[in-house]
């Protein structure tokens, strides 16, 4: 009926910080960055018995945030090789799903694996078969990334511009709460309430048909 589930919607406004911290440089960010990242990479910041509440708030926002974008990388030493989404439109370690179970560092930067010639990447187990192919598939994908100066870039997918917006990513949750992202309902020219209504009345059964 369009009432906001708060939870997410506290999750969304947060998302918007960590979009700032990672893309902009001002007074805010810098004194941020300082205070809850440590020089770390967003990535490997965990929430610490004792931080502030909005701490926690970034921190429970991470997880989702990161998944809805993908890194233009610059500084490699920030991007988990594995884990972000630099190399295509979806985690390495989702596109690899077999590497991924396999491999002995599941959070290495992507400077640390293309530091040396081969790739320093060492798994549990020698590859044979499928996973000996899938290697040779992501190498060579890896070896075409060219390396550039400047600072990383985080694009967010969930918009045609790149940019970050709180009702984006809330009508994500939604979607994936309700029905798939693929659903032709999600295109209508319809407001987003009544798309909700309708699909909710789907489910339960039309209380205007019976």
């Amino acid at each position: 009926m369009g009432i906001h589930n708060l939870d997410r919607q506290n999750r969304c406004l947060f998302s918007k910080w960590l979009f700032g911290l990672i893309n902009e440089d001002g007074v805010w960010q810098n004194l941020l960055r300082r205070k809850y990242l440590s020089n770390k990479p967003l990535s490997q910041v965990q929430y610490k018995p004792g931080d502030s509440h909005f701490c926690a708030g970034l921190m429970k926002a991470k997880a989702d945030f990161l998944t809805c974008g993908t890194f233009k990388v610059h500084e490699w030493e920030n991007i988990r090789f594995w884990k972000d989404v630099w190399l295509g439109d979806r985690p390495l370690s989702e596109a690899y799903p077999t590497l991924f179970r396999i491999v002995r560092h599941k959070d290495d930067m992507v400077a640390k694996v293309l530091g040396t010639v081969p790739l320093n990447v060492s798994f549990r187990r020698g590859l044979i078969n499928a996973n000996r192919i899938a290697w040779f598939n992501l190498v060579s994908k890896v070896v075409q990334v060219s390396i550039t100066n400047g600072q990383d870039v985080f694009r967010w997918q969930l918009t045609k511009n790149g940019l970050f917006t709180v009702q984006s990513m809330y009508t994500r949750f939604i979607r994936h709460g309700i029905v798939p992202d693929k659903s032709p309902l999600w295109k209508l020219k319809i407001p987003l309430k009544i798309k909700i209504f309708f699909v909710v009345s789907k489910k339960r059964g039309n209380p205007c048909q019976r």
